[in-house]
């Protein structure tokens, strides 16, 4: 038998290098290491959310994505509390150019619809304290 490294190791090895930590709650806002704070994102991807949003907290994220001019006529994102603690900060460091932030929101989410990519923002980037509803 050969030694050296597992194949499992190996796929983890790999998969650490593609992609990186995502602090759904950011540690500037209170947010810890912890798993359920976590997400594993692709790196380009996580570069992306973070010229949207820098470290803004969920509230901060709902107003930006509503002043969006790509946003759907006639929709509002509107942002719940659910459980867990409250954030009380609040963030900045998002670009302000509109071609800049364009441009990352579709890399970020591509071809999907509204309310896909509002879907995907709840499951992998938004703290877990909150969620975003699509109201008509």
């Amino acid at each position: 038998m050969r030694s050296g490294t597992c194949l499992r190791c190996k796929r983890e090895s790999t998969l650490k290098k593609i992609t990186y930590p995502h602090h759904r709650r950011p540690q500037s806002l209170g947010g810890t290491d912890s798993s359920a704070n976590i997400s594993y994102v692709p790196g380009r991807l996580h570069k992306h959310w973070h010229t949207l949003f820098g470290n803004m907290n969920a509230e901060q994220i709902a107003n930006k994505i509503n002043s969006f001019p790509w946003k759907p006529e006639g929709v509002t994102l509107v942002c719940r509390f659910i459980n867990g603690t409250e954030v009380l900060l609040r963030g900045g460091h998002d670009s302000k150019k509109r071609t800049k932030c364009q441009t990352a929101w579709s890399r970020l989410f591509g071809r999907v619809t509204f309310r896909e990519a509002i879907d995907y923002i709840n499951s992998v980037w938004l703290d877990a304290s909150y969620h975003f509803y699509v109201v008509k």
